[in-house]
């Protein structure tokens, strides 16, 4: 089968399973006996965040972190992510960073987003995970040489059609670093495309369904198909996520349990996070 026949086949399998994680929405779950002087009020964490404006600072726990299918540690996970943006929201840039309760995983990447309009964004991240049990260079922070850095560039771009029908669509592809071919000589530009759709939003919970693809768009013919999120093109990414926000007084927290199969890797995990902050 030639790449262009094994392309189109991704592309038609793709397309019949989206019916299908838009980031999870947050819900006010309000105390019944809750006054209107109380509901008018805003929660502690939009007021931390809008002191802190233009600059923002959010915290998350998690039970391991799960990254476009792929476990990247089944370790406990604080992270972090804080950076400053543009007063009309466009353009944002941050840093983000993960760090496991066992000490192995270990992770620090940089970011930029930009959203020219309404529903379309690009974002590019340099992400470097130096977690002690890396099978890449983890001790060479500064390295950005394609054949030896630890680093790897992920650009992306997300598209949502409308708010009446919000099905969001997502390609990223990795444009430079650790996602080379067995001989080291090439990059092999792995893509990720996803479809994914809100199917409940109330005021209780919401919950979105998503597919993705992963494929490499330079492979050699010898890997078969390997790209960075599996060993072989097909499905990496299919499930669903659950969300929900616990109101505490002024304080809210909202929760998110995520749901995930990967055909390509024969894997499944499960994913629960806490945003903190």
């Amino acid at each position: 089968m030639n790449k262009i026949t094994s392309f189109k086949n991704i592309l038609l399998t793709f397309a019949f399973t989206t019916p299908l994680f838009v980031f999870s929405q947050t819900y006010d779950v309000t105390d019944l006996k809750m006054n209107e002087n109380q509901k008018n009020e805003s929660s502690l964490n939009d007021e931390f965040q809008q002191e802190l404006s233009p600059f923002y600072l959010h915290g998350q726990l998690k039970t391991m972190h799960l990254w476009r299918g792929i476990a990247v540690t089944n370790s406990t996970v604080f992270a972090i992510d804080a950076g400053v943006g543009t007063n009309d929201g466009k353009l944002k840039a941050g840093v983000w960073g993960g760090y496991g309760t066992t000490g192995e995983y270990r992770e620090f990447d940089y970011y930029a987003i930009y959203s020219p309009v309404k529903n379309l964004t690009f974002a590019l991240w340099d992400i470097y995970n130096y977690s002690t049990n890396a099978t890449w260079n983890n001790k060479d922070f500064f390295e950005y040489n394609a054949d030896k850095t630890g680093h790897f560039l992920d650009l992306s771009v997300s598209y949502t059609l409308s708010d009446k029908v919000p099905l969001n669509l997502y390609w990223s592809t990795v444009i430079h670093g650790r996602d080379r071919g067995l001989e080291n000589e090439k990059n092999l530009y792995s893509s990720y495309v996803q479809a994914s759709y809100p199917v409940v939003k109330s005021k209780a919970i919401n919950l979105d369904l998503y597919a993705a693809a992963a494929f490499a768009l330079s492979s050699e013919k010898e890997d078969k198909g390997k790209n960075f999120y599996g060993p072989k093109s097909g499905l990496a990414n299919v499930g669903f996520i659950v969300g929900k926000t616990l109101n505490f007084g002024r304080y809210q927290l909202p929760i998110t349990a995520t749901a995930s199969w990967s055909p390509i890797n024969d894997s499944g995990n499960i994913q629960l996070a806490f945003n903190i902050f």
